[in-house]
């Protein structure tokens, strides 16, 4: 199956966007944005929004990503992130979590008419990290890097907003896929025995062990 499906119910793209989508050949990490990956699996979220489980030079992906229109192929954007079997199920294993802090952060603000700073940051491995934004509502996944002479990493533009009312769709999807593809259960969080097995994991500390700690403040 082509990466480039079609779809009936993707809103229309202006032409910078489709610009934009014809420039995108790879995203350094992300495994496949174009045609030259299998796709097992597709769902649609929200409007525009899909989980997509592929396959590409011989690696599993799941993409949660905004989509383009271009004539009558859907194309992936920049919005978006993508994640590793591992990684994936590092962020369904935090969805309590992360349901807890939304539910939080709701009554606190239909409390105080305030709306409340981000209180919750999970680092699901590399450089992605699950993001609640209070301020906005929502849940943001999102890459993250490290500035040169800096000791705390910040978000980059690769990533996707998700608010509030798309993050329980999204569940329900992701879900699905474990369950129309079982081979996904077979995945585990990156894990080690003590911290020296750590220490040189790029998985679980991409930044490296001060910049966690620091992180982690």
């Amino acid at each position: 199956m082509s990466f480039d499906w079609k779809t009936e119910n993707m809103p229309k793209v202006s032409k910078r966007e489709t610009k934009r989508a014809k420039e995108i050949v790879t995203v350094k990490d992300e495994g496949p944005v174009m045609s030259s990956s299998t796709v097992h699996y597709s769902a649609e979220f929200a409007p525009g929004r899909f989980v997509v489980y592929s396959h590409f030079n011989d690696r599993d992906w799941v993409h949660i990503r905004e989509y383009l229109i271009m004539g009558d192929r859907t194309y992936p954007s920049k919005k978006g992130v993508c994640f590793t079997p591992g990684r994936l199920k590092a962020l369904m294993n935090r969805f309590e979590e992360i349901d807890e802090q939304l539910r939080q952060q709701q009554e606190a603000t239909a409390a105080s008419s305030n709306a409340t700073e981000d209180s919750f940051k999970a680092h699901l491995g590399a450089g992605i990290y699950a993001t609640v934004e209070g301020k906005y509502n929502g849940v943001d996944l999102r890459r993250y890097w490290l500035p040169k002479k800096q000791l705390l990493v910040v978000p980059t533009k690769s990533g996707i907003f998700l608010p509030s009312s798309q993050w329980t769709p999204l569940k329900m999807k992701l879900n699905d896929l474990i369950a129309a593809r079982p081979e996904l259960t077979l995945a585990d969080e990156c894990s080690h025995e003590n911290q020296v097995g750590m220490m040189d994991c790029r998985e679980c500390l991409p930044f490296g062990w001060i910049i966690k700690s620091f992180n982690e403040l």
